[in-house]
């Protein structure tokens, strides 16, 4: 997708009614989200493995959160970036990426996502411990669907 393009497309988030668009095209998709407090909608386009940073639940007034307060301590929830199978591991055979107790760094694959036969690999954009693991193994997710919680360090 060319700037002169994607320009366009921003322009018609912000004209109209609507609050978030996806275009895939390529092997590439393009996410703008109108922020309705605040700047001008941005986009970002996803490609290559897929993190969790990437990812934003888009909260009724417009806002994105990515994480919740907790009792002073933090939580990121990750969400599914696109509908496909949740597998916990790489190989049915093969032990899980992550358990629940287990400490992620930045970029460490916490599960792959099969979208239409293929493997994407979901990596943690936090370091942390993995306090909940919300998704069954070779279960079918929604976009946006909540994956993992990790309690940030």
């Amino acid at each position: 997708m060319n700037p002169e393009e994607l320009k366009a497309l921003i322009r018609l988030v912000e004209e109209s009614d609507i609050d978030e668009l996806e275009i895939g095209r390529w092997g590439r998709t393009v996410r703008i989200v109108k922020h309705r407090r605040g700047p001008a909608p941005a986009a970002a386009p996803l490609h290559g493995p897929v993190h969790a940073s990437e990812v934003h639940a888009v909260t009724p007034g417009g806002s994105a959160v990515e994480g919740a307060q907790d009792k002073g301590t933090q939580h990121h929830v990750v969400e599914s970036p696109m509908v496909g199978t949740f597998y916990r591991a790489p190989a049915p055979e093969a032990p899980p990426f992550v358990e629940v107790g287990d400490t992620v760094r930045v970029g460490q694959t916490l599960c792959i996502l099969e979208a239409m036969k293929l493997m994407n690999e979901l990596q943690a954009e936090v370091s942390g411990t993995v306090r909940k693991i919300l998704a069954e193994n070779a279960a079918p997710v929604e976009y946006g669907q909540p994956l993992f919680e990790i309690e940030i360090h």
